[in-house]
């Protein structure tokens, strides 16, 4: 088996449906298998999909786990040399699988431990593929401090790192879970997605490992995807709170210095807010921060 394609669904149904059946479309001259776990929808996903492909393998998960417990419970089924964790809301514009496939296989590129496409919005539009490893100087970047790192942080990072961004991301950091194409080799190396990561930091911390293990990370240009999200996500308090919880762990695992500086930041850019605008939020997020300090 060349590929082990993989799905996580959770109250997607119409979104999975049609990511699954671009691939079936456009995926040819190479042999595939695909994975769809539900992560207890219970919106009547599983159903809709079993329907609509019989053929494929389906895991019901009894509780929603997270992106990444999900993806381990179809990577230790796996049969594929590769795994490709795909998002439900993408669709394949080509036969993006077998040109990635086709490019990991290179002799020149042993080295390189996973890749992912390009991807485009609906709009035909660059978004986001990757980035940078997460450091100090990024974490500043948030707080709105960019224009002391210019040369590292310009209009491009806050969009899509594509093809013309090669010479800037020499070292790229991380391939966004949303078309992440990884060796199975190196995921038997590695382990799969950490589950103390229920949002957030899933992909950042799997590509760490992967190049903590000397590989490296890269774009295909030629194999073009469809992300569908993107722009229309919101920001609510308690995705605030996931990608806080996340992003604190990522940095106490990798490098617990950093850890502790990020959590004063944050903890001062909240009394900040809490002083001057009497933001109830902010005064929820600094008891959030300082616990889960101590818990991590």
């Amino acid at each position: 088996m060349d590929i082990s394609i993989i799905f996580v669904n959770y109250k997607t149904k119409d979104l999975t449906i049609n990511a699954i059946k671009s691939v079936i479309e456009q995926t040819k001259d190479i042999e595939y298998e695909i994975f769809a776990v539900d992560n207890n929808s219970q919106d009547g996903s599983i159903e809709a999909i079993e329907e609509e492909f019989p053929n494929i393998n389906i895991i019901k998960n009894s509780v929603n786990a997270g992106f990444g417990a999900a993806n381990n419970l179809a990577i230790r089924k796996a049969q594929g040399k590769y795994i490709f964790c795909l998002n439900t809301d993408t669709i394949l514009l080509n036969n993006a699988i077998k040109i990635m496939f086709d490019f990991m296989e290179k002799d020149e590129n042993q080295n390189i431990g996973a890749c992912g496409a390009y991807l485009t919005d609906r709009d035909n539009k660059p978004v986001t593929c990757g980035g940078l490893h997460p450091c100090l100087s990024g974490v500043i970047w948030k707080f709105g401090l960019r224009n002391l790192f210019k040369k590292y942080y310009s209009k491009k990072y806050e969009g899509a790192i594509g093809i013309k961004d090669r010479k800037i991301f020499k070292n790229l950091g991380y391939i966004t879970g949303a078309n992440l194409f990884i060796r199975k080799s190196i995921l038997d190396k590695t382990g799969g997605f950490d589950e103390n990561l229920f949002m957030y930091f899933e992909d950042t911390d799997l590509c760490a490992r992967i190049r903590k293990c000397g590989y490296k990370l890269e774009f295909v240009e030629a194999a073009k995807i469809q992300h569908l999200e993107g722009k229309s996500t919101k920001n609510s308090l308690l995705k605030k709170k996931w990608f806080k919880k996340s992003e604190l762990y990522f940095f106490k695992k990798h490098n617990p210095v950093k850890f502790f500086i990020i959590q004063f930041m944050y903890i001062v850019l909240y009394l900040i807010n809490w002083g001057v605008l009497k933001d109830k939020d902010s005064k929820d997020m600094i008891s959030f921060v300082i616990k889960e300090g101590k818990q991590n």
